[in-house]
């Protein structure tokens, strides 16, 4: 199972995301894969997210996008 980050490497993704900065990985220092996760059909609230991984050290998240972002 790959790790994830830590919380305070996910408060500053998660800040990143909303002021578009460029996302890179807190422990490597390499831009993160990103990619969009579609909303699903088949629940009744929407949520747009994004699913970030380093392709050095393999951590991930996966985050809410808030409006406008």
């Amino acid at each position: 199972m790959r790790e994830s980050f830590d919380a305070s490497e996910i408060r500053a993704l998660e800040e990143k995301l909303r002021s578009r900065s460029v996302l890179l990985c807190p422990r490597c220092d390499v831009h993160l894969d990103t990619r969009a996760i579609p909303p699903r059909e088949d629940v009744s609230y929407v949520r747009d997210r994004v699913w970030l991984s380093c392709p050095e050290c393999h951590r991930m998240v996966v985050l809410d996008r808030k409006p406008g972002v």
